[in-house]
């Protein structure tokens, strides 16, 4: 079964059922596809609804209750499970295939603002793009509601392959010299279709210059079409070292309105080579909003595409710096990949080469702010403390040298809690946030904080916001797991954690296992134990202290040491009294 989009597309891109169902059980078996088996449960689903020429009854109502279990009663203004839960499984279906590019390979989408998978077939990697080149030609996009079909269109998304080590690297290693990179170069130009939705699509292109360069992670070209940057190398370290020329990025953007919401096709696109990198489309449905809110949440969701710490340029840029590790930016992306992955030897390396980056370049913000915030999160939290002064010189100075740097605020925000000077921080951390509106990151620690210290709603307030910008941050999850314990709602504790997919973090897998005890649920007591015991042998012997160090309010404390006795755990000391 085939539908005609009133595209002339060619036989070889055109998916039959036969073929999406075996995509679709591959997938579905494949232990690389990282996904939780209720997002599994999800794709199955809302495919076969699809299968069964069902796909116009799906909605969230119907995906909450069969899916998920909600009650028939369950409203979707409420409980965000079915948008949370398809942003994941977005992002794994991304992951998954941005390391599978076989020219004809069959791969899945979930088009944001709708729950019906599109069937496509990968590309040529070889593929020069006609449409980059002509303004008048029309990007093949899917219909906003389509009936029963495997959809075609020309995806043209080539994984961006590991590039060889240019002669200037090669050279520098050769004579033991460091080599240093600079943010990569980005010029975004909107193509316009010559009619009515020009002022619209240049209002799109000027509110998201303006949210890219809130991030701060790249370097904005006026023209249009970016030039290798051959940066000037500083004269002290010519002999030590050598400096990469910053990878130029030309990002083509093609507005398209329709009756349904507003969708932007965009393509990354190596200006030098002409490669396509990748691509995609970003919808946003009105859903009875105005339509300022619905651009905003266009723009935002352009901007976390493109400039995020996940987003699509900063993810070439960390792929070829593992072929060729540096110092500066590069050095910077890895930091970030560490602190996420908390993976010790990562953390050692990113250290030296920070430490190398501010020997060479002490004026750098994003090296000092990157310093600052792997001194503290890298660091158990009884040994924060010995780091904190230090890493809060480095913070200050990075705020002093990049006033309107959101990583510089973010720093600042971190160090001056784990310093004791709770007030400062959140007034950092509310600064920074108005630095960078995107940044999922700052409302999801900094409601961490204001949870931490008992500020139970302004806490859950600012994780939800982060969960808004980005529905995969794992801090926002676990202010709201933590939340939904302290109110009694333990079902909702466990199942807000199970969404983190046991990143391995610590305190989730200790709040799971105390929702667990309060539920009396034997079962998830042993697997959730066996799991935290792998890496933290007799843990419940330290937990007060640990959350202590973490500065965590007692009344928190006391609620988890409750579900953890529960559980069976022989604590370290009785249970305080409390009123």
């Amino acid at each position: 079964m085939e539908v005609d989009f009133n595209v002339d597309m060619p036989d070889s891109e055109r998916i039959s059922e036969e073929e999406a169902r075996a995509e679709l059980d591959r997938l579905l078996s494949d232990s690389q596809f990282h996904s939780t088996e209720r997002n599994r449960n999800f794709l199955r689903f809302v495919a076969q609804e699809m299968f069964e020429g069902r796909a116009a009854s799906v909605k969230a109502y119907t995906i909450a209750v069969d899916v998920f279990g909600r009650p028939s009663s369950f409203d979707p203004t409420t409980d965000p499970i079915v948008r949370i839960e398809a942003t994941r499984l977005r992002a794994s279906l991304a992951q998954y295939y941005e390391s599978r590019a076989e020219e004809g390979s069959v791969r899945i989408e979930l088009p944001r603002g709708r729950y019906i998978p599109v069937f496509t077939k990968a590309p040529p990697q070889a593929e020069v793009v006609e449409e980059c080149e002509e303004a008048e030609e029309q990007p093949v996009l899917p219909p906003a509601q389509p009936s029963h079909s495997f959809i075609t269109k020309r995806h043209l998304a080539v994984a961006a392959g590991v590039v060889c080590i240019t002669a200037i690297s090669l050279v520098a290693v050769a004579a033991n010299r460091r080599v240093f990179s600079d943010k990569p170069v980005v010029a975004v130009e909107m193509k316009l279709a010559g009619d009515g939705t020009d002022a619209e699509a240049g209002l799109i292109r000027d509110y998201l210059m303006t949210a890219l360069s809130q991030f701060q992670t790249l370097t904005l070209a006026a023209a249009e079409m970016p030039s290798p940057v051959k940066a000037t190398v500083p004269a002290l370290s010519w002999f030590r070292s050598a400096r990469r020329a910053a990878n130029p990025y030309h990002v083509v953007l093609k507005y398209h309105p329709d009756i349904n919401g507003r969708a932007v096709w965009w393509q990354v696109v190596d200006p030098v080579s002409g490669e396509a990198l990748r691509s995609g489309v970003e919808r946003a449905t009105p859903d009875d909003r105005p339509d300022t809110e619905v651009r905003r949440e266009l723009v935002t969701d352009l901007a976390t595409r493109f400039a995020g710490p996940q987003g699509v340029i900063n993810n070439i840029e960390y792929t070829r710096e593992l072929a060729a590790p540096s110092l500066g930016n590069g050095c910077i992306l890895r930091t970030g990949v560490a602190l996420e992955r908390q993976d010790a030897a990562e953390l050692d390396a990113v250290r030296d080469c920070l430490a190398a980056t501010l020997q060479a370049m002490p004026n750098n913000p994003d090296a000092n702010a990157a310093m600052a915030v792997t001194m503290i999160e890298s660091a158990a939290p009884e040994v924060v403390n010995g780091t904190a002064a230090q890493a809060l010189l480095l913070a200050n100075k990075a705020v002093a040298l990049a006033p309107m740097s959101d990583r510089a605020g973010y720093a600042q925000m971190l160090a001056l809690y784990h310093n004791g000077q709770s007030e400062a921080a959140f007034v950092a951390g509310y600064r920074a946030m108005a630095l960078n509106p995107n940044n999922s990151f700052i409302p999801a620690k900094l409601g961490a904080m204001f949870f931490a210290n008992g500020n139970w709603t302004e806490g859950a307030n600012l994780a939800s916001r982060a969960e808004q910008i980005n529905g995969t941050q794992d801090d926002a999850e676990l202010i709201l797991a933590l939340d939904a314990y302290r109110k009694g709602d333990f079902t909702k504790a466990v199942l807000k954690v199970q969404q983190m997919g046991h990143s391995g973090n610590y305190l989730a897998d200790v709040l799971e296992l105390a929702a667990f005890g309060q539920l009396g649920d034997a079962s998830g007591v042993r697997e959730t134990m066996d799991r935290v015991t792998r890496y933290r042998d007799r843990f419940w012997t330290t937990f007060r202290a640990d959350m202590i160090a973490r500065r965590y309010a007692p009344a928190m404390i006391d609620g988890l040491e409750a579900g953890l006795a529960k559980a069976g755990l022989p604590l370290a000391q009785p249970l305080p009294a409390t009123n």
